[in-house]
């Protein structure tokens, strides 16, 4: 009795396994709602899908996401698998290996040998054998504790398959044409073929191979007609602003926005397409989702050991932190802000323009002219003159390529002074300036927001002398104990001076920056703290003069100032 009641419950589970290998999967094929491009090649994708009720919906792709952010926003209720499934796909174009075992796999063929002396020649007929292809699983590395967190990247080798395991060798059948005959498979020695003749229509090959896919299970459709939305993060999509200045107008410039968008990841099709401009905070942008089949858990756990400058590259020059993460605002004299209403943003630092549906395949490229406004405007002279000490209060070593970057960051500059005239912030991005439609000079325009005002250089001032010079004063040098380090005390004085060879007046914007404690200052010039000194024994501060030098005038400005130099 008790042999046929698990006899019976062994039969029931054989039919209910039966039953789940053989479960029906509809093919769906998600639509790209929209796709909202950052500047660093993230963007945010939502796809949607139709479901006409419960059971296994099947999605052949599994997009690389970035861990975390792959999310169905429905209120229906599915779980997702990422799996493997074979596909049958006939190819597009035939391009012969001249191996006729592969280019004839399938079709029926006669085979003329060649003849033997005073013999005829020998026929035979049959099917070409199909090479069965080769698959390998994965040697999974578990050796999670021994990653070294800086030894891969995001663009590394396919995570996670063990690189000691020896790849399999290609299939072959050692110079023989394999053949299905009516009596039995035979090998016919490919040394001996005079001839072969392919008979009834060609047919197109057809190619299985294992794909990955996603496998939607839903056991409660969606409320909304059955739609299922699903949005998560990935890489492929980027844009890139540009802006042109054109102060032609004597009275009002007009400024432009441009915006480039390259499409690397999909096709897209009527697809809603959003730039996005600020800096948010994505702590994993450089770590895949192990929802991705080219994922491991070795290489997540190196990714979440990275942190994301490590991982994507240290960030270079200034043009290349603007495409990659750099949004921080220029510090610039700003102006009341106007009343700007939000639109559709909870907060001002992350703005969303859209430019509407589009149409991009993969590798396609769009430039289209975003916004255009007038503004009032101020021709003006730059002058920056940075801090030469370091956060311990000691002069900056100057030599080879760092003294040629601080002698051309000395100079005085040529530029226009406007604040931001769009109802949107002007974020980083190139900056071409022009006049009467002839080039003057290509600036970086940085994160402005709307009403705020921005400085933009477009040529060296030549005919703008300037002058910088700093001298310790005499006087004892303090002794002073910090955190068990001796520093000196020092009382320094720095000059600045200005001659004006033009044969009009211009208005100069001095900037002196310095580190140490302020005593006086000539000129009553705005203080401000610099972003950079929060690690520095002395705080770094920068003085700003806003001067009116008449043409042939002469201008000297100082101000004098303590500083603690570690011994």
């Amino acid at each position: 009795m008790n042999t046929l009641h698990f006899a019976n419950r062994a039969l029931i589970l054989s039919f209910c396994l039966l039953a789940w290998s053989q479960a029906e999967e509809t093919l769906v094929t998600p639509q790209v709602e929209s796709v909202g491009l950052f500047k660093n090649g993230l963007a945010v994708v939502k796809v949607t899908f139709p479901v006409k009720g419960p059971g296994l919906y099947r999605w052949e792709k599994v997009p690389r996401v970035v861990h975390g952010t792959f999310w169905v926003e429905s209120d229906g209720e599915l779980a997702t698998q990422s799996t493997s499934r074979k596909v049958e796909q006939v190819e597009e174009a035939e391009f012969p290996t001249g191996v006729a075992q592969t280019d004839l796999a399938g079709q029926k063929i006669t085979v003329t040998l060649k003849p033997q002396l005073n013999a005829a020649p020998q026929t035979i007929t049959g099917t070409v054998w199909k090479l069965p292809q080769r698959t390998q699983k994965a040697a999974w590395d578990t050796e999670y504790s021994s990653v070294d967190p800086f030894a891969s990247s995001w663009y590394g080798s396919r995570a996670g398959a063990n690189p000691n395991q020896p790849a399999l060798p290609a299939p072959t059948t050692g110079g023989f044409l394999v053949l299905e005959t009516e009596g039995g498979r035979q090998y016919v020695d490919s040394s001996s073929i005079a001839t072969i003749t392919a008979s009834g229509p060609f047919k197109p090959r057809v190619k299985t191979e294992e794909r990955p896919v996603l496998i939607f299970d839903v056991s409660k459709v969606p409320s909304n007609d059955g739609v299922v939305r699903i949005s998560y993060l990935t890489k492929g999509l980027a844009w890139v602003p540009s802006y042109q200045v054109d102060l032609t107008d004597p009275e009002k410039l007009t400024v432009r926005q441009n915006g480039l968008v390259r499409n690397e990841l999909m096709d897209l099709k009527d697809t809603d397409v959003q730039l996005i401009s600020g800096f948010p905070n994505i702590q994993f942008a450089h770590v895949d989702s192990p929802l991705w089949p080219g994922a491991s858990l070795s290489g997540f756990f190196q990714q979440l050991n990275q942190s994301p400058r490590n991982a994507s590259g240290s960030l270079g020059n200034g043009m290349s932190q603007q495409v990659m993460y750099n949004n921080f605002a220029r510090s610039a004299d700003s102006s009341a802000m106007p009343e700007v209403p939000e639109q559709g943003n909870a907060s001002g630092d992350i703005h969303y323009e859209s430019i509407g549906k589009r149409q991009l395949a993969t590798g396609d490229s769009l430039s289209l002219e975003i916004a255009r406004h007038q503004a009032s405007y101020e021709r003006v002279v730059e002058w920056v003159v940075p801090d030469q000490r370091d956060e311990y209060g000691r002069f900056k070593s100057r030599s080879g390529g760092r003294q040629e970057a601080q002698d051309e960051q000395d100079q005085a500059w040529d530029a226009v002074r406007f604040n931001n005239p769009f109802k949107f912030p002007m974020t980083t991005g190139s900056a071409l300036v022009v006049e009467g439609g002839k080039f003057r000079g290509q600036s970086m325009s940085t994160w402005t927001n709307p009403g705020q005002q921005t400085c933009l250089r477009i040529t060296k001032a030549l005919s703008v002398r300037t002058e910088a010079n700093e001298v310790e004063e005499e006087g004892g040098r303090e002794v002073v104990w910090i955190g068990g380090h001796e520093y000196q005390r020092t009382k320094v004085k720095g000059s600045l001076k200005l001659q004006n060879f033009r044969s009009q007046e211009v208005t100069t914007i001095v900037r002196g920056q310095f580190s140490g404690t302020l005593v006086e200052a000539e000129g009553e010039p705005k203080k401000s703290l610099r972003s950079e000194g929060s690690t520095s024994v002395n705080p770094q501060q920068e003085l700003t003069w806003n001067v009116k030098l008449a043409a042939g005038a002469e201008q000297k400005l100082t101000w004098r100032y303590t500083v603690l130099v570690m011994r």
